[in-house]
């Protein structure tokens, strides 16, 4: 009897052995259940943010729908022309006036929801109408998002540099629009103008000046000629040292722009093209420097100077008197 008992016992205890050996091997088979779960969560991830990332670029680049609502009247530029009135002399924007005024501006920005030379070529027949339209928004863009902010951006490199051009978009003619996107996208891809890097307005003391009036068609060739001379002739762009020519960022950064409208043959010196907007002498703007002075420092091949390029000063060109931070 004492055998049987051991023997029954081994035999319930091999029982249950067997019984922990079968839920073990039953483990071991679950075992890659929660990797999978987690390739599975890794992978539904990397979709989520491979789609936001698809749609980041979509929203920079100007290429996400908008809604054309129905205009009320056909399109104009005579409320943005009373706004430009607040633009001095000097290039400088009074601000603060045209925000006690901005009801011009917001109903001139409202309309170019309806309006753009993509879905309504019929209001923009020609290449002028189209790159004066484009021209115009962008100015009108930048001062709404300058005014929003006003007065506590001073700068358009708050909070972090490049979030003033990429971050806010508009609708325009069926396009949610950035500054970005009709920067780059649109007006230096649909338009081989380097002239218009001379007169695009970024809001920035060191940048191109605003006009005080708007571009026009019919005068938009004679307008981009005198932004262009204004901003080369302009010391804080163009300066002479010596055999030293200290030169605005922006001609480095659109450089290719710049040499691809020379002639054949000068197309290896950004000088070339600053040359041919410098003033022959300087009774409008004394103490210039001129196309001679430029000759003389660099040499009739204009190479044998040495450039150097100046950073922008991005401060806002407020032309009203503002109180310092410790006034605030």
């Amino acid at each position: 009897m004492a055998s049987f008992c051991v023997l029954a016992g081994r035999e319930t205890n091999g029982g249950r052995w067997h019984r922990l050996a079968l839920v073990y091997a039953a483990r071991r088979v679950d075992a890659p259940l929660p990797s999978r779960r987690r390739y599975l969560v890794a992978a539904v991830l990397f979709a989520s943010m491979s789609m936001l990332a698809a749609l980041a670029a979509l929203h920079v680049q100007g290429l996400l729908p908008a809604s054309v609502p129905s205009a009320d009247e056909p399109f104009h530029y005579q409320g943005f022309e009373k706004v430009l009135r607040h633009v001095q002399p000097d290039g400088d924007v009074d601000f603060s006036s045209v925000g006690r005024e901005r009801a011009e501006l917001d109903l001139f920005v409202a309309s170019l929801a309806s309006f753009s030379p993509h879905n309504r070529p019929d209001v923009f027949p020609t290449s002028e109408d189209a790159l004066a339209f484009w021209l115009n928004t962008y100015h009108a863009l930048v001062l709404q998002q300058v005014v929003d902010g006003y007065p506590y951006l001073e700068s358009v490199e708050q909070p972090w540099p490049g979030r003033f051009f990429w971050a806010r978009s508009w609708p325009v003619g069926g396009r949610r629009m950035t500054l970005w996107s009709l920067r780059h996208r649109v007006l230096s891809g649909e338009f081989a103008d380097p002239r218009v890097h001379l007169a695009l307005f970024h809001a920035t003391r060191g940048g191109p000046r605003m006009d005080s009036s708007h571009f026009q068609p019919e005068y938009l060739d004679a307008q981009l000629n005198e932004a262009s001379r204004r901003f080369v002739g302009d010391k804080r762009h163009v300066r002479l040292d010596r055999d030293t020519v200290h030169l605005a960022r922006l001609f480095e950064t659109y450089r290719e722009d710049f040499l691809a409208a020379l002639p054949e043959g000068r197309r290896g010196n950004v000088l070339q093209f600053v040359w041919a907007f410098l003033p022959d002498t300087c009774e409008e703007r004394p103490g210039c420097d001129t196309r001679a002075d430029l000759d003389h420092a660099c040499g009739p091949k204009l190479d044998r100077c040495h450039i150097v390029f100046e950073a922008e000063d991005t401060s806002l060109p407020d032309a009203a008197a503002r109180p310092s931070r410790t006034e605030r």
